[in-house]
């Protein structure tokens, strides 16, 4: 098994993408994040639902007075329309661990379990991403090991 094997296609969007824009591309898409990239191709962050959930949370609040100003349907909601036009790379994450599409399935393992993470952007030698490595492909790592064949 090889790392091409497992990647899925990334779903990609650029930092001055806006809030909206990546909801928009994450309902369209299915899936619950983003790789995020920077104006020469290069990947540069993600997005994930957290991270546009903590978008909309206004920086003078913290703790239990985010409940407080965001616990009506009211309040969340202009909370959501207030961040729409935000951009991207104000609440994208940028601290991310890639591997290279060139990578053992070791050092995915290892990258995973290092990160404490289940989504890994597969990157070629320019930094530009071409996929990602989800559960599913961790999954079947494990799997190799104790083989066991994906019968799908």
């Amino acid at each position: 098994m090889e790392i091409r094997d497992l990647t899925k296609e990334a779903v990609l969007i650029s930092e001055d993408s806006t809030f909206r824009d990546a909801i928009a591309l994450m309902v369209k898409k299915q899936t619950n994040s983003l790789l995020v990239i920077d104006e020469d191709g290069e990947l540069s962050g993600e997005v994930n639902v957290s991270d546009l959930l903590d978008a909309i949370v206004p920086v003078n609040l913290d703790g239990d007075s985010i409940e407080e100003n965001l616990g009506t349907e009211a309040a969340f909601g202009s909370a959501v329309r207030d961040a729409e036009e935000i951009q991207v790379k104000e609440f994208m994450t940028v601290d991310i661990q890639a591997v290279h599409v060139d990578d053992s399935l070791i050092n995915i393992a290892g990258t995973a379990i290092a990160h404490q993470t289940a989504h890994i952007p597969i990157v070629d030698h320019d930094n530009r991403p071409i996929g990602v490595i989800s559960r599913r492909g961790l999954k079947h790592i494990l799997a190799e090991y104790l083989g066991i064949k994906d019968e799908a």
